[in-house]
């Protein structure tokens, strides 16, 4: 980043003033993190956006989250996002296709009602067959709230796309193995008993917190252990999305927010090994300087990388010329087809209100 580059662009927000907003998720380069109006991870976001007057939303994240912001906003409102190949491997693992077949045999096969949850890592289609489905959307700051909500009606859930933030949901609730059975692509089950399974988790994961391993748990409290450092003050805090024996070796799991929470409070002078996204570390070790900070293994969503300050600026230039000249100028708008639109606004609302106890 050059700083006439920033300040370029910074130029173009401050002149388009209350009619844009932007934000930027924690796994964002620097640059785009110093130019959001808010930040969050996706269901901050998807609530501040639900909540924002602006009539432009240029979202700095992935496809699927400028989706979600495209379903919550208002009439008036246009969505962009300044490069839409910036996709996500795991939302692609699941579509609405798929997931009707998987509800109709598990539903021949359970003494349950099936509930569809789908995680907020998805895109519209998915989230519309939730709806449809008289289901919702979770986020991993809120999964085991949804999932308990539903478990607590005696209804059993299909969990997509992601097993692991599923299967971490699973234990963090108490369920028995016999309780929870794995959905493979081709439609074949795995474990448990499906006749009397709370969860069915489909079989998808995140190849960014796929990589972090239990060796590298071990090496890291190792390390500082032979530096004689006492053990209380050794941290592993990680993401849900990371695999089960990860998540069961960490000292503590959650959210992106969780976790900014609970390493910022943390005692001045402990260590810190996050399982996450490498720039997000790699920010909190520049905030939180009365602590170490270090990631558990260097793992970058190259996605999110996808979104530079450069087409940031584009994106604002093109929101510029639509100001002053109206439609004349193709916006390259999100927008959601209308066959998935209510239903998918539907499933989102939902997660809104159970979580906000509405």
């Amino acid at each position: 980043m050059t700083d006439n580059l920033f300040k370029e662009v910074m130029a173009i927000k401050e002149s388009l003033g209350n009619s844009v907003v932007i934000p930027a998720h924690h796994y964002e380069m620097d640059e785009i993190v110093k130019m959001a109006d808010f930040l969050g991870d996706s269901y901050k976001l998807a609530v501040d956006c639900a909540a924002t007057d602006a009539e432009y939303i240029v979202f700095c994240g992935v496809m699927f989250m400028a989706e979600g912001a495209a379903l919550l906003s208002k009439p008036y409102q246009k969505v962009l996002i300044p490069d839409r190949t910036a996709g996500c491997p795991m939302a692609e693992m699941i579509d609405a296709v798929q997931a009707e077949k998987c509800y109709q045999k598990l539903s021949s096969l359970s003494d349950q009602e099936i509930i569809p949850v789908v995680y907020m890592n998805s895109y519209a289609d998915m989230k519309a067959f939730c709806g449809a489905k008289k289901g919702t959307v979770c986020t991993s700051s809120n999964a085991a709230k949804i999932v308990k909500h539903f478990l607590d009606q005696r209804k059993s859930i299909l969990f997509t796309p992601d097993y692991n933030l599923g299967i971490n949901t699973a234990n963090a609730l108490g369920l028995s193995k016999d309780e929870v059975v794995t959905v493979r692509k081709d439609l074949s089950l795995e474990g448990g008993n499906p006749k009397i399974a709370k969860m069915f988790l489909w079989d998808g994961f995140c190849h960014v917190h796929k990589v972090f391993t239990v060796e590298d748990i071990n090496r890291f409290r190792h390390n500082y252990s032979e530096r004689g450092l006492n053990h209380k003050d050794i941290n592993v805090i990680v993401h849900p999305e990371c695999n089960e024996d990860v998540v069961n070796a960490a000292d503590y799991s959650g959210s992106t927010s969780m976790i900014w929470k609970t390493v910022k409070a943390g005692k001045a002078g402990s260590v810190w090994s996050v399982g996450t996204e490498l720039r997000f570390v790699d920010r909190m070790a520049g905030e939180f300087k009365d602590k170490t900070v270090e990631p558990l293994r260097k793992s970058i969503c190259h996605n999110m990388s996808k979104i530079t300050l450069e087409k940031l600026g584009n994106s604002l230039k093109l929101v510029a010329e639509h100001l002053k000249n109206g439609n004349k100028v193709p916006l390259n708008e999100i927008t959601v087809k209308e066959e998935y639109r209510e239903d998918a606004r539907k499933a989102l609302q939902l997660m809104i209100d159970i979580v906000e106890g509405k």
